[in-house]
């Protein structure tokens, strides 16, 4: 698979942590699908808090999902032909005409009444079920095109089927993540978690006040270099970036962490999206990183600080990465993950402030040619073939939770 697929299945296991990127997910399919509208959704009855996070759109609206919930569910020709050919017990990809012939399509109720108003006139769909734990749930992924479009192509069916295992594996995941714990659906945003955590952390409640601020994070409000919290709120320095940052909060809180208004309605909250943002430094340092991302009500769980669940609730989290900082124990990581020698761990650390190899050689009394041969044996150890490659696997290790105490 090329670069962006890889890209996509990394952002399919990011959900297992952020559920509220399964809408981002879902629209990148469908745009490497050429599909217009797109659904994710569990068939089972009786869902719970858990099956509700695995819920995710493209360009279906809230009245489209209530037409189909009261009007339509039990006439959706496909998911009854899916049903009597035992589909939806085991992962399998199918399109609209092998489900249902098209003449039979275009005399039904649902086509006339809905889907050929929504331009939805095609059908791939992909059921996920394992034959285990996600069953019984039945999840299935649709994607739709309008009728006067030709049906979903070769290429369409192979992404799904590509996509099907990232998609299952992140989906058994994060049903063991929330799985009751002592009998309760919700699970707390406990600081011992935020705080291992490399890049900086910002939790919000519904009034956008600060509920809780990680190490990483509190090193930056220290710095003074460009964020700050003011009376409870995150801030930007710069004018144009303040107001920028104000107006994604307030989107955000907006937007994100309403409960649902009666039984069966929470699979109808909308695919909540972040947004970002650089925020430029005083120093001259390489810009911060933000992203602010609202939270679904299921991953929108209460503050405690020992992680006891009856804190504050989450309404959105901000994310900020500093370009510029090197993890402490990186070293150590690398030389553990990749067999890298104190020497060539540091010099990756100096590749990672923007050192040239001739700076980093210079700075630790080193000859060019032998830092090249450091950067050879990097290279090997690691299997990368050049320093962007390098940098990028680096910076991945960065993402990863501290190990210390």
């Amino acid at each position: 698979m090329g670069q962006s697929a890889d890209r996509l299945i990394e952002d399919i296991y990011d959900t297992v942590t952020f559920p509220e990127r399964w809408g981002g997910v879902l629209e990148r399919i469908c745009a490497s699908a050429g599909a217009t509208h797109g659904f994710l959704f569990t068939a089972a009855l009786n869902q719970d808090a858990r099956t509700m996070a695995l819920w995710a759109r493209h360009n279906i609206s809230d009245a489209l999902l209530g037409d189909y919930a009261t009007h339509f569910r039990h006439r959706d020709l496909w998911a009854n032909a899916a049903a009597a050919q035992g589909l939806l017990d085991r992962c399998v990809v199918r399109r609209g005409e092998e489900l249902v012939p098209e003449a039979d399509l275009h005399r039904s109720m649902i086509f006339n009444d809905m889907l050929k108003r929504e331009g939805m006139g095609r059908l791939c769909s992909v059921s996920l079920a394992d034959g285990g734990e996600l069953t019984p749930m039945q999840p299935v992924l649709s994607l739709f095109r309008p009728a006067d479009r030709p049906p979903f192509p070769e290429e369409t069916l192979r992404l799904l089927q590509d996509c099907a295992p990232h998609l299952q594996r992140a989906m058994r995941l994060r049903v063991r993540l929330w799985a009751r714990r002592d009998g309760r659906e919700e699970t707390a945003w406990s600081a011992r978690m935020i705080d291992r955590l490399p890049m900086g952390v910002v939790l919000l409640d519904a009034a956008g006040r600060t509920v809780a601020v990680n190490r990483a994070m509190q090193a930056m409000i220290d710095a003074r270099d460009g964020l700050r919290i003011v009376q409870g709120r995150l801030q930007a320095e710069q004018g144009a970036e303040a107001r920028r940052l104000a107006h994604m909060l307030e989107a955000s809180l907006s937007g994100g962490g309403r409960a649902p208004g009666r039984a069966g309605a929470a699979h109808s909250l909308p695919g909540l999206q972040g947004a970002d943002l650089r925020v430029s430094r005083p120093s001259g340092r390489a810009p911060y990183l933000l992203t602010v991302l609202p939270l679904s009500y299921e991953a929108a769980g209460p503050y405690g600080g020992g992680g006891g669940g009856d804190g504050e609730r989450i309404r959105t989290a901000v994310y900020i990465v500093d370009p510029a900082a090197v993890a402490p124990g990186l070293e150590a990581r690398l030389g553990a993950l990749f067999g890298l020698t104190p020497v060539e761990a540091r010099l990756v650390a100096d590749l990672l402030t923007d050192l040239t190899p001739a700076e980093s050689g210079d700075r630790r009394g080193v000859a060019i040619s032998t830092v090249r041969s450091q950067l050879r044996s990097i290279f090997t150890k690691t299997g990368t073939t050049r320093q962007s490659e390098l940098m990028n696997l680096v910076n991945r290790c960065l993402m990863l939770p501290g190990t210390g105490p």
